[in-house]
């Protein structure tokens, strides 16, 4: 639930207080804090595969706290975004990561999230160009909470894209890990030195020892849902649109479409669970006096999600092998920090949309439009009602930005905004276009599409037009595509298990920014400013 959508009288708060206050004194903290993040889980993955699974995903489903009704209420749902949402308990109208990327006005460039010009990276293999860090996250992280509250804690993020890798590790890291130019890196916003048990375990365990291998199924090919072969797939460079799938680059080397072939697989995921055992020996996270914190982004899901969309052996393979290498993971935590000793929480941060020309043949209105074409109208309505030429700077995701001062004639003259608007109104698949400038008046009295955009809408960094697509309909050059507020993207998994967790399966509408805020319960720690609620239905009460 929302900030602002609950009130209690000032004895009921004075009562909750106390409560609280009660539970803390009670309530032993657990010794680790477990966040995972699985890239592009819809939420309806589990009730359709679930009966595949037999270890780590089917015991948080069976033995956890399920919350069946998550689903992100703000627009733009992407990786960025979602995983900012998860480690803070905030949206991104507060914490300030609206996208992957947004368009820099001051230096007239795309500027990725992550990107932080104060954070040089910090190579484990080959140098590195780069800086990335948490200096456009504006709202402090669980595991920053963590850190400055409780003494000795320590965190640990993994990952293998940037942006995940920075935006659930915060501010501050004892060791945050993710991959660059498929070299793996860290930040100089984090240390200033290589830390040795990541070099051990690199050392160790090359990526490249997986060249040759073949991905293939791991459960006989019937016990599959939908066609063995993906109509309309956009497969990784070497690989088609079935099983099997070779690990070999482009001539049996360790280049880099083998490293890509390799982040696209399953093994990327395993690699991450290992590691992250690997963390919990050599700093002996949970086995201190300390509460401390681990989390791990698994990507593989979105980038097959991506290629081969939802209806696909690859996504539910991904899967399975996933249950396994997340119950490995469990077991870990079990026997390295006790089985009631640490809290695990599991979300995505989006979903994913069919593939539309999948959609398109079987029921129609879904499709695909070229970002082109939507630059093309808003140059030509503006080309039309001001007499200016190429005035559009970028689009990116829904966010359509002009060059410096056009938007300011178009408000100066409602007639020539309105004619530009219906210019991109007329592009097929386009079902609206709204004001940047006038979003957040919108927040709590608009539409669920109006309200959904407010809360993704950050000034400053959001565009001046805000084009949004009709259901089933994309701009994306992936087979399928994700980043809007209708349910295929907004809907994911929440669950919980471990110290602290009531099992059983919840009804309640919730948000990942409810996650955040609920691990700070029960960790005994305050975040300072959140737009989630603690899930009070799911814990236990001491």
């Amino acid at each position: 639930m929302l900030r602002g959508m609950r009130s209690t009288s000032v004895a009921a708060g004075l009562a909750l207080l106390l409560t609280a206050g009660s539970l803390a004194a009670q309530t032993e903290r657990p010794k680790l804090v477990v966040l995972i993040v699985v890239d592009q889980m819809r939420a309806d993955y589990i009730g359709r595969f679930q009966h595949q699974w037999t270890s780590g995903l089917k015991r948080l489903v069976d033995d956890g706290a399920w919350f069946r009704q998550a689903a992100y209420p703000y627009f733009q749902t992407n990786t960025c975004a979602g995983h900012a949402t998860i480690s803070t308990g905030s949206l991104p109208e507060s914490h300030g990561l609206i996208g992957n990327n947004w368009y820099d006005r001051s230096e007239g460039r795309l500027r990725a999230c992550a990107d932080d010009a104060s954070a040089p990276l910090l190579s484990y293999g080959a140098p590195v160009d780069g800086a990335h860090g948490p200096g456009n996250l504006l709202v402090p992280t669980l595991a920053d909470e963590l850190k400055m509250q409780l003494p000795g804690t320590r965190t640990v993020s993994l990952a293998i894209k940037p942006r995940v890798g920075v935006s659930l590790a915060g501010q501050r890291s004892d060791a945050a890990l993710w991959r660059e130019d498929f070299t793996w890196v860290t930040s100089t916003a984090y240390t200033d030195r290589r830390i040795r048990f990541i070099e051990q375990f690199l050392d160790a365990n090359p990526v490249e020892q997986a060249l040759g291998t073949i991905w293939t199924r791991a459960l006989p090919e019937e016990t599959y849902l939908f066609d063995g072969v993906t109509e309309a797939s956009n497969p990784r460079e070497g690989w088609t649109d079935s099983f099997p799938y070779p690990l070999v680059g482009r001539n049996n080397t360790p280049d880099e479409v083998f490293a890509e072939q390799w982040e696209n697989s399953p093994w990327s995921n395993d690699y991450l669970g290992r590691l992250a055992a690997a963390a919990v020996d050599a700093l002996e996270l949970g086995q201190r006096e300390s509460t401390d914190y681990l989390a791990i982004g698994f990507p593989a899901l979105d980038w097959t999600g991506h290629d081969y969309g939802p209806r696909s052996h690859e996504v539910q393979d991904i899967l399975i092998r996933l249950d396994r290498t997340v119950g490995t993971l469990l077991d870990h935590f079990d026997a390295a920090v006790g089985p009631d000793q640490y809290v695990v929480a599991l979300s995505a941060d989006h979903g994913v949309m069919p593939i539309p020309e999948q959609r398109r043949a079987r029921l129609g209105d879904a499709g695909r439009i070229p970002a082109s074409r939507i630059v093309e109208a808003a140059n030509a309505g503006v080309l039309a009602a001001l007499g200016t030429p190429d005035t559009v700077a970028v689009f990116e995701e829904q966010d359509l930005y002009f060059t410096p001062g056009v938007y300011d004639r178009l408000l100066a003259s409602p007639a020539a905004l309105a004619q530009v608007v219906e210019t991109i109104r007329s592009v097929e698949g386009v079902a609206d276009v709204y004001r940047g400038d006038t979003i957040r008046e919108r927040r709590d009295v608009g539409d669920p599409v109006e309200r959904a955009l407010a809360r993704s809408y950050y000034p400053g960094r959001s565009g001046d037009l805000l084009v949004v697509l009709r259901p089933y309909w994309t701009t994306s050059t992936n087979a399928a595509g994700h980043g809007t507020s209708y349910d295929y993207d907004t809907r994911v998994p929440i669950l919980f298990l471990g110290a602290g967790i009531a099992p059983g399966r919840y009804l309640a509408e919730v948000t990942p920014a409810d996650i955040a805020p609920t691990l700070a319960e029960i960790a005994g720690i305050t975040l300072a400013r959140t737009d989630g609620r603690v899930l009070t239905e799911a814990l236990v009460d001491p």
